[in-house]
C-alpha cells in the first residue's frame, strides 16, 4: 500500500493540468478578486443593524428597551407591518420587532446580522422573565434588579456579539476556497480513469496485475486527498499571510473544513469518472457542476448563498461548496460551534455516500477483452 501511495503521488504531482486547476489558479483568482476589491477587505467592528419595530399592541417595556438599543447596537425604525414586510423583502432591514405581550421577531436570513437580533430579543426576554420571577419570590428586590440593568444598552455594547462584523467582500474569498476544494474533483477524475481499463492504457495494464483492487483504489484516493489538501494549506497562508486576510482567531477550526472538502472535491471526481462516458463529457460534467455549485455559494455574486437561503434553503444543504463556505462563516464570523458541527456532518456525508459508490462501481468493472 505504501508503495502504490508514494507513485501515486509522485504522478499526481507531475500532471501539470491537475496542479494548474487546483493550486496555480486558485492563486490567481485570489490575487484578481484582492486587487479589484482592494486591501480594504477585513473583518470590522460591529455597525448599527437596521431593523424595524411594529407596534401589535401596547409594551412599555420593551418600547423603552428598543429605545436603548436604537442609535446603538440597533437602527430601530417604527414601520407598519406591511411597510415593514416590503422593507425586509427589499433588504432595507435585517429583521421585523413586533411589540405585544410577548414581543418577537421575524427575519429573512441566518447571517451575522440576524443572529444579533436573535441574540437581543432572547436577552431581553431571559431578563424580563427573570424580573416577574424575582418580583414573585421577593418583591423588595425588584429595584435593586432593576438598577442592575438598567443600562441595557450600555452593557450590550461592551459585551457585544463577539464585535466582529464581515466585509461583503469576504464572501467572494470564502466561495472562492469552496471552488478550491471542488476543484480536487480533477485529480479523482485522473484517478478514476487510470482504474478503468477501457479508459486508459495505463489501467489496462493495472487491470491483469495481481495487486488487490480495493489496495489500488485507496491508494489513488489517499495520494488526490494529500496533493488537494496540501493545495488548500498553500491556498489559505497565501490569503493570510500574503493577502493579510482575516479568518479570525480560531483559524485551526478552519482545518478539518479543508480536510472534508478536498476528500469530497476528489471522491466527486472520482464517481464521475466511474460514469461510462468518454473523458470530454465527464470534464464538462466536472466543470459545469463545480461552477454551478460554486455560483450558488457566492463566487461570482456575493449574496447569491442568503438568496438561495432564503427562497430554496433546502439546495444550500445538499450543496457542497455552500456548506464549506458556510463552515468559513460558522468560525470566521458567528463563532457558531453548532452550525459549524451540522456543516461538517452533512459534508461527511455527502462525502460517503460519493467514496463508498464510487468503490462499488470500480470494485465491480469486469471486461471480457481489451
Amino acid at each position: 500500500m505504501g508503495h502504490l501511495y508514494k507513485y501515486s503521488l509522485k504522478k499526481l504531482i507531475r500532471q501539470k493540468d491537475g496542479m494548474f486547476w487546483g493550486l496555480a489558479f486558485p492563486l490567481i483568482m485570489a490575487t484578481l478578486f484582492y486587487v479589484t476589491f482592494g486591501s480594504g477587505v477585513s473583518m470590522e467592528k460591529m455597525k448599527s443593524v437596521p431593523a424595524a419595530l411594529v407596534m401589535k399592541e401596547k409594551n412599555t417595556t420593551f418600547e423603552n428597551f428598543m429605545d436603548q438599543m436604537d442609535h446603538g447596537m440597533l437602527q430601530v425604525t417604527e414601520m407598519e407591518e406591511e411597510e415593514a414586510v416590503e422593507a425586509l423583502k427589499n433588504g432595507q432591514i435585517k429583521g421585523i420587532f413586533y411589540s405585544g405581550k410577548s414581543p418577537s421577531l421575524t427575519v429573512a436570513g441566518s447571517n451575522m446580522a440576524e443572529t444579533i437580533l436573535k441574540s437581543l430579543l432572547d436577552g431581553y426576554l431571559q431578563n424580563y422573565t427573570m424580573m416577574e420571577g424575582i418580583a414573585k419570590e421577593n418583591p423588595l428586590a425588584v429595584i435593586g434588579a432593576a438598577r442592575a440593568l438598567a443600562d441595557q444598552k450600555e452593557m450590550v455594547e461592551n459585551i457585544s456579539v463577539k464585535g466582529r462584523t464581515m466585509d461583503d467582500n469576504l464572501a467572494y474569498f470564502y466561495a472562492l476556497i469552496s471552488m478550491a476544494c471542488l476543484f480536487g474533483c480533477f485529480m479523482g477524475l485522473t484517478c478514476a480513469m487510470e482504474l478503468r481499463a477501457d479508459q486508459s492504457a495505463l489501467a489496462a495494464r493495472r487491470s491483469i496485475t495481481p495487486v488487490n483492487r480495493f489496495s489500488l483504489i485507496i491508494s489513488e484516493m489517499l495520494a488526490a486527498f494529500t496533493v488537494q489538501f496540501f493545495n488548500l494549506c498553500v491556498l489559505l497562508l497565501y490569503m493570510s499571510a500574503v493577502l493579510k486576510l482575516s479568518f479570525g482567531p480560531k483559524w485551526p477550526f478552519l482545518l478539518p473544513v479543508c480536510a472534508l472538502g478536498s476528500i469530497c472535491g476528489v471522491a466527486f471526481g472520482m464517481f464521475i469518472g466511474t460514469l461510462r462516458l468518454k473523458e470530454g463529457p465527464k470534464i464538462g460534467i466536472l466543470v459545469s457542476l463545480s461552477l454551478f455549485m460554486s455560483f450558488l455559494s457566492g463566487l461570482m455574486y456575493g449574496k447569491m448563498k442568503d438568496i438561495v437561503e432564503h427562497n430554496a434553503p433546502v439546495l444550500n444543504r445538499i450543496n457542497p461548496a455552500a456548506l464549506i463556505a458556510d463552515a468559513f462563516y460558522s468560525v470566521s464570523v458567528y463563532d457558531n460551534p453548532a452550525r459549524y458541527r451540522m456543516n461538517l456532518i452533512m459534508l461527511a456525508a455527502m462525502t460517503a455516500a460519493l467514496v463508498l459508490l464510487s468503490f462499488m462501481m470500480l470494485r465491480r468493472e469486469r471486461y471480457e477483452s481489451l
